[in-house]
């Protein structure tokens, strides 16, 4: 028979009774099913270091089934340099003692190396003697990976905020710039130092403050990413005062002060120089080229006049004085032989004038460009065979040569093209006047231009450009394959022109 201890056992009052309590039973299949449910590795062991039980998070994370290590030491999962761990955390153990959130270095079936974090607990008998160990071990590689790419992701975003090239400050919703890098010291003149906790207005010419208060302030009620100053003439204002063309792009970050508005600042003095240097550029080589067809033009008109006044004369005279000589009584044997030369010499009298004419219409001084427009179409009709229809509407009786010049030179040249490649039967030719806007519109039936080449490139049309540009004018053309080409010219002039 057992032999009594003296203890008494204690009774349960109705009190306790009435707690609501699961059976035995019952309870120890709940606390089973949470164990197995969990994700961390819920590992028992014996003092010796025997594996007594395996969830199936333990599984998940180590890779092991259970029938494959229950009855195994734990030492299986430890790394050979961290053998000596085993040991200690047993002792600790058979102290009564814990081992909290140790982290440390695990081994899985498949050899990969585990950051785990484990926490060692004694497991106590029901007469309150240790008999082993649970461990609870949570995979902390998923963590350690994502602090890892965090850390590097962060160390990059420094490394790029130190060493941009563009000015970059961070700027909180009360317009203070609580950061910035080593190129806004560069760019504006301040030490870094000097501008944390400064207004960001510093950096702004004292002009536009008020107006970047206002940007700002908007800037804040909707935080958004955006380009700004792209196209636009906006400055930045150094240490010493000066004022200097910048580009900005506005980003933001939240932060536990709220949304943070960071500036990247790039100076553009530089580009703008370049830009202002090509456009000059540009500007006197289209000066060049208006000179040019000015003394073109004027060179013409010279060759045109003497053409017309000397050689055409000239000649006129010669073939008066053949036919005078054809009359004379001495000269009847010779007749035969001046006629041919008479009508020879009229003939390039005649040849001449035609030339001058081209050169440089008499007309287009005399009487004006509609007038010259008329006529040129009229031969152009004789010449080409193709139907020439003129229109024109309000032109002014005067202009300034320039303007009618390049009308009349931009016409000469399409018609040209009209005749050499548009292979078509009729042309329009419209000048008119309208809201201070001088037009020539030019229009054919033809094949148009291949689909392939939308445009023309040829040294005609580069000069039918120029000489718009000459009178601050614009030439357009459209044209589409098998429906013909249209060119249209609009000069600015004035209405009292």
């Amino acid at each position: 028979m057992p032999k009594k201890t003296g203890r008494k056992t204690p009774r349960v009052s109705g009190k306790a009774k009435g707690r609501s309590k699961a059976p035995p039973l019952e309870a120890r299949a709940l606390l089973a099913s949470i164990v197995d449910s969990s994700d961390d590795a819920i590992i028992s062991k014996s003092l010796q270091g025997i594996i007594t039980s395996w969830n199936r998070g333990a599984e998940r994370i180590y890779g092991y089934r259970s029938d494959e290590v229950v009855g195994n030491n734990i030492s299986i999962l430890i790394p050979p340099d961290r053998a000596d761990e085993l040991p200690t955390i047993l002792e600790k153990i058979r102290r009564g003692e814990s081992v909290d959130h140790f982290e440390s270095i695990r081994v899985a079936k498949d050899k990969q190396l585990l950051n785990v974090s484990v926490t060692v607990s004694p497991i106590r008998d029901a007469g309150g003697r240790i008999v082993g160990a649970s461990a609870i071990a949570r995979d902390l590689t998923p963590i350690q990976r994502t602090r890892q790419a965090f850390q590097e992701s962060e160390s990059r975003a420094h490394a790029f905020f130190q060493s941009a090239a563009q000015a970059i400050f961070i700027v909180d919703a009360a317009g203070l710039i609580v950061m910035a890098n080593p190129a806004t010291e560069k760019m504006f003149g301040y030490a870094v130092s000097e501008l944390i906790g400064q207004p960001v207005d510093i950096l702004v010419p004292r002009q536009f403050r008020g107006g970047h208060k206002a940007h700002r302030d908007r800037f804040f009620q909707s935080p958004q990413t955006r380009p700004m100053g792209m196209g636009l003439d906006l400055l930045g204002r150094r240490k010493d005062g000066t004022e200097f063309f910048v580009e900005i792009s506005l980003s933001y970050i939240q932060s536990s002060q709220g949304a943070l508005g960071v500036a990247l600042v790039t100076d553009i003095s530089k580009r703008r120089a370049d830009e202002q240097a090509i456009r000059r550029q540009s500007d006197e080589l289209r000066a060049l080229a208006a000179r040019m067809m000015t003394a073109q033009d004027d060179e013409r008109r010279r060759i045109a006049r003497d053409l017309h006044d000397d050689l055409s004369q000239t000649l006129a005279f010669l073939a008066m004085d053949l036919g005078k000589l054809a009359t004379k009584p001495v000269a009847q044997d010779l007749i035969a032989d001046i006629r041919p030369l008479q009508l020879r010499a009229a003939e390039a009298a005649e040849s001449v004038r035609r030339v001058s004419h081209q050169l440089h219409p008499s007309v287009l001084d005399d009487i004006g460009l509609e007038a010259a427009l008329e006529q040129y179409c009229e031969e152009f009709q004789q010449r080409s065979g193709i139907a020439t229809k003129f229109t024109s509407r309000n032109v002014p009786e005067s202009l300034q040569r320039e303007v009618a010049s390049s009308i009349y030179h931009i016409a000469q040249e399409c018609m040209r093209n009209v005749s050499k490649h548009a292979q078509t039967k009729t042309v329009s030719v419209t000048i008119e006047f309208a809201d201070n806007m001088l037009r020539l519109i030019i229009q054919d039936q033809g094949v148009g231009l291949k689909a392939e080449q939308p445009e023309p490139i040829g040294i005609g049309i580069v000069a039918m450009r120029e000489r718009a540009h000459l009178v601050n004018g614009k030439l357009s053309i459209q044209s589409k394959t098998g429906a013909g080409t249209a060119v249209s010219v609009e000069v600015p002039v004035a209405a009292s022109a």
